[in-house]
């Protein structure tokens, strides 16, 4: 194997040396974009919710529930059927006294929604926010 002694290393130019600070920044935002992009949470089906005026509530960690315009509902992006729903919830770790967002479609039936809160609070579920946007 051939080596080199301190004495016969080649001299870095100054350019070499610029372009490393320059390449570990890169590599650091890359890495941070990566991990942010993984902590957004995405629904499973595309949802528009209604729009309402008012105060927004203070953001607090509650499990999430979708509805979708065809009545399709999912738990923390997990599509589940309504007699599922309280094992589901349970799973993902979220007590009785947890608040419950639930994000459903504008265009979604209505007796739908209702017949999903009126479930929860006979599961004993007395904390849920309905998401809206902003008109």
């Amino acid at each position: 194997m051939i080596g080199l002694t301190p004495d016969k290393a080649l001299p870095r130019s100054d350019s070499e040396t610029g372009l490393l600070p320059l390449i570990n920044v890169v590599f650091l935002l890359l890495a941070f974009f990566l991990i942010t992009a993984q902590l957004t949470q995405t629904a499973p089906f595309p949802v528009a919710p209604p729009t309402l005026d008012g105060e927004p509530l203070a953001d607090q960690p509650a499990t999430v529930i979708h509805v979708a315009a065809d009545g399709t509902i999912a738990v923390e992006s997990q599509p589940v059927i309504l007699d599922a729903l309280g094992t589901a919830i349970a799973e993902h770790g979220s007590a009785n006294t947890q608040p419950l967002r639930l994000i459903a479609d504008a265009r979604a039936d209505a007796t739908r929604v209702i017949t999903l809160l009126e479930r929860l609070r006979e599961e004993g579920r007395e904390r849920v926010h309905l998401t809206t946007r902003e008109p």
